[in-house]
């Protein structure tokens, strides 16, 4: 028995007929840091795969490459989706005390923040992600941090499955690594995998801006009782390691970011350029691009539904959170077989779409949209939780930054003598991204580990997403701290269909401070008033102007906090979860389904530490042991 849920729309000629792409041993959906490497990766070990992935391949355009571009690859067509979700639920008043939320006019253009026009209508707040080979690891800020040990450790626990302890997790890193800033046979390691990493250098922004350098020493002060005597003392130790295999590595530290960067080539190191690899040495890969997933196809096998392949859509411009998304466009509709298992990896809003169009979710959405139930499976989609990133933001009396002697026009051509040096020597500013990155303890940390991640620097007075927030200019006397919280305490997001139609995307709500709200808030009071101590001891006059000034510090955290690391939302559980507790084991093997898997950040049971990215690239490692293991 073959499930068919499409033939209302080919009946009504919506899609065009149907066409058979061929069998293979694994198909696999969404080529991200899940998706991406796993496809890689059973292909190399001799298995044929099938993957699809709904855009282009445009890793080689500078938007992907250029690190100082991601901004730009984050916001722009073709490279990524602009999804617009809810913070708030039907709390619209609290909704709309954020700058950032926006609306659409008639005439299509978007007004961004307070005293919309008569014609807005409400859309949420931006949340790019990935729509290209590589997925959103294609288009980040390419910030690549290994989860703290005690992240791991808790999946094993309650999994009771001691492989995900970190230990053994350590070693799948190892094999993705390549690291280029510490000497070959360091522990905790790897050098020959096809990830690059790299550490920014931050000595010249510190050397040639005093005030830049004055900060730090104040935080270095405040976070680690640090006496900072010189500039020397503070870039030795900036280049510590929060990817070591020190235990205390997350105990309150500053150091400088991590980046998933080739300093060979001064270009961001992703999936797409190790999927293009294993395709160029001839392995069984086959990528379709330009083919949005429409459905899963089940037959049946002793009274369990088995997934034996994929429907999907070929074309461009067919998925509405696109900015070329052409509603009257046919597309063609294709199917591909799997002889072994179907692999779904399209990320946290995008696999609960596909499983629910497929008749796996929660019986009563499903039969609203008249998709016929296969497995009432209630925790598809729910569950979803994000880490909060609370902005601090000031303006300072005089310039951070020394730019008076920048060669950099920003232009990115020929023009530009810093776009020369990147593109033939992979060096200069454009090379890289720089910023200092510390971690804090606050006094709602549940273990010894810090609970806030925060990302700072100098130049601008803008942080989060909205149409044309990497457009914004420098602003010399603007400083941005991220601060990221870590620990996350509130699993009630929801993505559920809007549309039985594959190509309308879901709703997206993220429930903010719904559960835990005078824990995570507390946590982020202690980070923000750390800063600004700090920002008092520099000596240098300073506005605050975000949060804001003129309320109580909580509800500035809650109006201008934002995210964008979506995870859960088909989490892992136990063996003895029930379909409402969780929706795949420890083998991301699906509940209630045969030769069906998730593998990427839907499935994490809580966000691993600050930066999802770098531990779904672990995860999709242990996946293909998993999986070739079972064969």
């Amino acid at each position: 028995m073959i499930y068919i849920l499409l033939s209302a729309l080919l009946a009504s000629g919506v899609l065009a007929s149907n066409a058979t792409t061929g069998e293979y041993d694994y198909v696999i959906i969404g080529s991200g840091p899940g998706g991406g490497p796993l496809a890689a990766n059973l292909a190399l070990s001799g298995a044929s795969v099938f993957l699809i992935e709904a855009g282009g391949d445009h890793s080689r355009d500078i938007a992907q490459a250029m690190p100082v571009r991601s901004g730009h690859a984050a916001e722009t067509a073709p490279h990524s989706w602009q999804y617009f979700v809810e913070h708030y639920g039907n709390n619209e008043t609290q909704a709309r005390r954020d700058s950032k939320y926006t609306y659409r006019l008639s005439n299509g253009s978007y007004h961004v923040g307070f005293n919309p026009p008569a014609d807005a209508t409400p859309v949420g707040l931006m949340y790019p992600r990935g729509a290209t080979l590589g997925g959103s690891a294609q288009v980040n800020a390419m910030n690549l941090a290994m989860a703290p040990d005690n992240e791991w450790d808790y999946i094993a626990e309650l999994t009771g499955d001691a492989s995900w302890g970190h230990e053994n997790m350590r070693r799948h890193f190892m094999d993705l690594e390549n690291c280029t800033y510490l000497p070959r046979g360091t522990p905790g390691h790897g050098f020959d995998g096809f990830l690059h990493s790299s550490q920014s250098n931050n000595d010249a922004e510190m050397s040639s801006s005093p005030n830049v350098a004055n900060v730090f020493a104040q935080i270095f002060n405040q976070v680690e009782g640090i006496t900072i005597n010189s500039t020397a003392e503070m870039s030795q130790l900036i280049r510590r390691d929060i990817n070591g295999i020190e235990s205390d590595r997350y105990r309150g530290t500053v150091f400088g970011r991590m980046n998933a960067v080739d300093p060979t080539t001064g270009r961001r190191s992703g999936p797409a350029d190790y999927i293009n690899s294993v395709v160029a040495a001839g392995h069984p890969l086959t990528v379709s691009l330009h083919s949005l997933a429409s459905k899963l196809i089940f037959e049946d096998c002793e009274g369990t539904p088995k997934a034996v392949g994929v429907e999907y859509l070929y074309g461009e411009g067919l998925y509405s959170a696109g900015q070329r998304y052409n509603a009257s466009q046919t597309p063609e509709v294709r199917t591909v077989r799997a002889k072994k298992e179907v692999i779904v990896s399209a990320g946290a809003f995008n696999t609960p779409q596909i499983l629910k169009l497929s008749g796996i979710g929660p019986r009563e959405e499903l039969e609203e949209h008249d998709i016929p139930v296969v497995v009432d499976l209630p925790a598809v989609g729910n569950f979803m939780q994000d880490n909060y990133e609370a902005p601090v933001i000031i303006r300072a009396a005089e310039d951070w930054l020394n730019n008076s002697t920048s060669p950099c026009t920003g232009t990115y051509d020929i023009s530009d003598p810093c776009f020369v040096l990147w593109q033939n020597n992979g060096t200069g500013p454009y090379s890289t991204i720089a910023g200092f990155y510390f971690t804090s303890r606050t006094s709602q940390s549940w273990d010894d580990d810090a609970d806030l991640f925060h990302l700072s620097g100098p130049g601008r007075e803008n942080v989060g997403f909205f149409p044309g927030y990497s457009q914004i200019p420098t602003r010399p006397r603007g400083w941005i701290t991220s601060i990221v919280k870590m620990q996350t305490n509130n699993p009630t997001g929801t993505v559920k269909l809007q549309s039985r139609d594959p190509r309308i995307a879901p709703l997206i709500d993220f429930n903010y401070f719904a559960e835990n709200a005078d824990v995570d808030l507390q946590a982020l009071r202690e980070g923000a008033e750390l800063l600004l101590r700090a920002y008092d001891a520099t000596g240098i006059p300073y506005e605050v102007l975000t949060p804001s000034p003129d309320g109580p510090m909580e509800q500035g955290l809650m109006d201008e906090s934002f995210s964008h690391h979506a995870a859960s939302s088909c989490r892992m559980g136990p063996a003895n979860a029930t379909a409402a507790e969780a929706c795949v084991d420890n083998e991301f093997r699906v509940k209630g389904v045969k030769a069906l898997r998730i593998v990427d950040a839907s499935v994490w049971p809580r966000i691993p530490g600050a930066f999802p990215n770098g531990p779904t690239f672990v995860m999709s490692m242990k996946a293909s042991e998993v999986i070739l293991k079972g064969e």
